[in-house]
């Protein structure tokens, strides 16, 4: 399992740490139980004091983030390329347009490339664009 890192840091540690401790916080204002404020405080404390007690929870914690980033990213991926990407490659073949020029290429056997015969002046470096 590439997301359970066994090489945690004492900061991630401490923002584990620090994590669980806002966890618990939440829980208790949510739940309206006082018991959780009861277990945030003493988490807080042991965190500032021994931040490597957490090393467990981080392990699990940093290991959850990656995961939930590799499947978030290639959702988002996914529908970027079918809402924008897709619709626009059929707008276009649907238009007609050959921007590489692949009809050309295989109708022929001569090459398809633009030749640009330029010489460029130190202008045309300064300012490419």
């Amino acid at each position: 399992m590439k997301y359970l890192s066994t090489k945690l840091s004492g900061k991630q540690c401490t923002d584990a740490g620090m994590a669980a401790s806002l966890i618990l916080l939440l829980i208790g204002i949510f739940t309206g139980r006082i018991l959780f404020y009861q277990l945030a405080v003493p988490a807080l404390v042991i965190n500032m004091i021994v931040p490597r007690f957490w090393y467990p929870f981080a392990v699990v914690w940093f290991g959850l983030s990656g995961l939930l980033g590799d499947v978030v990213s290639r959702i988002l991926l996914s529908i970027v390329y079918f809402v924008i990407v897709v619709p626009v490659g059929l707008i276009r073949k649907l238009a007609g347009k050959d921007s590489m020029k692949l009809r050309d290429y295989k109708k022929s056997d001569s090459s398809v490339m633009i030749r640009r015969d330029q010489v460029y002046s130190p202008a045309d470096l300064e300012k490419p664009f």
